[in-house]
C-alpha cells in the first residue's frame, strides 16, 4: 500500500479523537474515518466490479465523497471524481457510477448506477473479509481526473500511485493545523490537497459557498486555504462586504486560471497577504510557482519552473522560440524525473500543450500573456510591445466591484495596423455598470482602450467554465450596446 494512505490509517490509531474532516457542524474524527473507509472498500469489493474498469464517484457531500474515494483506493479500484455541476459527463462510460439518488439523471443510462446511502457509512452486518492488497506498484494508475485540457474538449487524465503520493506529502514540513479546501474533488488539485491534509494529520475542512467558507475561517481559526482563482474572486468579494475577521489565515494556495493584479491586490488586502500562486496542469501537476508579491512586481509572471519539468515555447509551425520570444507554451516531464517499469509503454516525455501564450525570460522564469483561444478569437493583439492581455484584469475588476456580476471581455481591433484597440465587455443582470464607471475603474491601471458595454442574458462558456470568446463575440454582435446608463 502507498505510504500516504498508510499515514492516514496510522493517524486513525494514533489520534482517533482528532477531527479529520469538518464541514460546519458535521465532524468526522480520524477514529471514525478508518472504519468508514474500510466499510466502503468492502462494499466496493462485494460489487465484483471489473478490476480494469473505471468507477465514477458522484456524491454531493464532500466528506462522504472523499471517504468513498479513499475506500476505492483501498480496494485497488481506479476511480474518477465527478461534480453535479459538470456539463460534460452525460456521454461518458464507466464500469459503475457510485452516486446520490439524483446523480442517475446526470449520467448515461447504460452505466451501472449504484446509489450511495447511509448504509455505506454506518455499522452493519456486511461480511468484513480480507481486502485485496490494493495498488502496489508506483507506476500503476490509481486515479483519473476529468479535465477540459487546453482545448476545451473533455478528457480523462490518469494519475499514478507515485504521483499522488508525491503531491500528498507536500504538507509534511509545514506548520498548518486546519486546511480549508474549496476546489472540488474532481480536480487533481482538490483531491491531492485532501490527501495531503489527512496524510499529515491535519484537519481537512470543506465549505459549500463563499459565505460558509468565511464563517468557517472565523469560527475555527483556519490557517491554510486552498482555492481556485474564480473561488478567490467570490471569497474576496464576500470578505470585503462582510468586513470578515479572517486574520487566522496564514497562507493561501491558489491554482486554476491566471490571477490578475486586481484580484491579488484585493485578496491580499481583505483575505490574506501570503498567497502562493501555482501554475499547473492535470497531466503533470505543478509546472511553475510564484508568490503574489513576485507576480505584482512582474506582470505576467507565473514563476520559476518546477524541477523535473521542462518548458518549451513554440511558434505556430512547431519550431522552438528563442528566449523572451512569445509563443505557445508546452511542457513535459524530464525523463530523469520519471520512474518507468519494463511493462510501461506510455511515452513519458511527450509535450503537453497548455493552451497559453507566453515566454521564458533570461533568468529562466516563465511568463504567460494569455490564452491561445482568447487570442484567436480577438485577433493578434498580444505582441512583444504589449504582451499582457488586459481582458482578465477587466473581468476581475468588474466581478470584484459588483456583487453577483457575471462579466466577460474580449479585445477587438478593426484596424490593420493594430492601432486603437477596443475592449468589448458583456455583463449579465447588472443595473449599475456603465461605460463611465468601468472607465473610472480601469484607467488608474493603465488600461486606455475604448470601452463598449453589452447587456447579455448569459456568458457563453465551455463545459469546464472557461469563457468561449469566439461565441462571446458573436453574441455581442447581436446584442444591445449600453453606451451609458
Amino acid at each position: 500500500m502507498n505510504d500516504w494512505f498508510d499515514y492516514i490509517m496510522f493517524h486513525a490509531r494514533a489520534q482517533p479523537e482528532k477531527p479529520a474532516m469538518v464541514m460546519e457542524d458535521r465532524v468526522v474524527t480520524y477514529g471514525m474515518l478508518r472504519p468508514a473507509i474500510e466499510r466502503c472498500a468492502h462494499r466496493v469489493v462485494a460489487l465484483n466490479i471489473d478490476p480494469e474498469g473505471l468507477v465514477a464517484v458522484l456524491v454531493r457531500n464532500p466528506i462522504r465523497h472523499f471517504t468513498l474515494s479513499l475506500g476505492l483506493f483501498r480496494a485497488g479500484v481506479q476511480a474518477v471524481s465527478l461534480e453535479h455541476s459538470q456539463a460534460d459527463i452525460k456521454d461518458l462510460k464507466f464500469a459503475a457510477v457510485l452516486g446520490d439518488e439524483d446523480a442517475v439523471l446526470l449520467i448515461d443510462p447504460s452505466n451501472l448506477f449504484i446509489p450511495v446511502n447511509d448504509e455505506w457509512f454506518s455499522q452493519d452486518t456486511l461480511a468484513m473479509g480480507e481486502l485485496p492488497r490494493g495498488f502496489l506498484e508506483p507506476a500503476q494508475v490509481c486515479r483519473w481526473s476529468l479535465t477540459s485540457g487546453t482545448t476545451g474538449r473533455p478528457k480523462l487524465v490518469g494519475h499514478r500511485v507515485e504521483d499522488v503520493g508525491r503531491r500528498a506529502l507536500k504538507f509534511v514540513d509545514l506548520d498548518w493545523r486546519l486546511v480549508l479546501s474549496l476546489p472540488g474533488l474532481s480536480s487533481n488539485f482538490g483531491f491531492t490537497n485532501g490527501c495531503a491534509a489527512l496524510a499529515t494529520g491535519r484537519t481537512l475542512c470543506f465549505a459549500e459557498s463563499p459565505f460558509q467558507a468565511i464563517r468557517m475561517i472565523e469560527l475555527f481559526s483556519i490557517d491554510l486555504l486552498a482555492v481556485s482563482t474564480e473561488q478567490l474572486v467570490a471569497l474576496t468579494r464576500v470578505a470585503r462586504k462582510l468586513g470578515a475577521l479572517v486574520g487566522s489565515l496564514r497562507a493561501i494556495y491558489l491554482a486554476g486560471s491566471l490571477p490578475s493584479r486586481a484580484l491579488l491586490e484585493a485578496a491580499m488586502l481583505y483575505v490574506c497577504n501570503n498567497i502562493h500562486c501555482r501554475y499547473s496542469t492535470s497531466e503533470i501537476g505543478q509546472i511553475a510557482y510564484a508568490t503574489a508579491d513576485e507576480v505584482l512586481l512582474k506582470p505576467g509572471l507565473v514563476g520559476q519552473i518546477t524541477p523535473g519539468v521542462e518548458i518549451g515555447i513554440f511558434d505556430q509551425d512547431g519550431h522552438r522560440c528563442s528566449v523572451e520570444q512569445i509563443g505557445i507554451v508546452k511542457c513535459r516531464r524530464n525523463k530523469d524525473s520519471v520512474r518507468q517499469t519494463p511493462e510501461q509503454t506510455t511515452e513519458v516525455d511527450h509535450w503537453v500543450e497548455l493552451g497559453d501564450l507566453g515566454w521564458i525570460a533570461k533568468d529562466g522564469q516563465l511568463y504567460i500573456a494569455g490564452r491561445v483561444t482568447d487570442a484567436a478569437a480577438t485577433g493578434p493583439q498580444i505582441n512583444s510591445d504589449n504582451p499582457i492581455s488586459p481582458i482578465y484584469e477587466v473581468e476581475h475588476l468588474l466581478r470584484l466591484e459588483w456583487d453577483s456580476t457575471d462579466a466577460a471581455a474580449i479585445l477587438i481591433n478593426d484596424s490593420h495596423d493594430g492601432a486603437n484597440p477596443q475592449i468589448w465587455i458583456g455583463v449579465v443582470d447588472n443595473k449599475e455598470a456603465s461605460v463611465e464607471k468601468i472607465t473610472a475603474l480601469i484607467r488608474p491601471r493603465g488600461i486606455e482602450h475604448t470601452i463598449k458595454l453589452f447587456d447579455l442574458h448569459i456568458i457563453p462558456r465551455s463545459p469546464s467554465g472557461k469563457v468561449n470568446r469566439e461565441q462571446l463575440k458573436t453574441v455581442m454582435l447581436g446584442c444591445r450596446i449600453l453606451l451609458s446608463r
